[in-house]
């Protein structure tokens, strides 16, 4: 019988970050250069403070500003700051429903330090998660 598949199995490790005042306009140059969809945005001493997506990008011009004053915006202010995260040890299942009954593309995974934050340590999307049931029926 197998183990159950958790959510450090199939966690993309590689987090993507940008820092709450880096610019609209770098965080969308990462987006693209990294070829993905979503952010992790981190506070000064790296601890989860949101995600900023390709549709924060496209709500950043709706505010009305003009586009040269929204793309040297810091990117903290067009963030999505409630995000929804898990833990590694998370079985995998479980994040799946998270994803489903959220309507989210992405979970955060992250761990919880002596001093009460999150620390961003993975992503899983449910691409990951279709991959990793694929590889597991072969």
């Amino acid at each position: 019988m197998t183990a159950q598949l958790t959510v450090g199995d199939t966690m993309n490790a590689a987090v993507i970050s940008c820092r709450t005042e880096t610019s609209l306009r770098e965080a969308i140059t990462l987006l693209q250069s990294n070829r993905i969809q979503a952010l992790v945005v981190v506070d000064g001493p790296g601890s989860l403070a949101g995600v900023f997506s390709q549709t924060d990008a496209l709500g950043a011009w709706s505010r009305g500003l003009d586009y040269e004053r929204s793309m040297a915006s810091p990117v903290g202010e067009f963030m999505t700051r409630d995000v929804i995260t898990c833990m590694p040890h998370v079985d995998l299942s479980r994040a799946a429903k998270l994803l489903t009954n959220n309507r989210i593309h992405r979970l955060v995974v992250v761990e919880e330090r002596n001093d009460g934050r999150v620390w961003p340590i993975g992503v899983l999307s449910q691409t990951d998660i279709v991959r990793k049931l694929g590889q597991e029926g072969h």
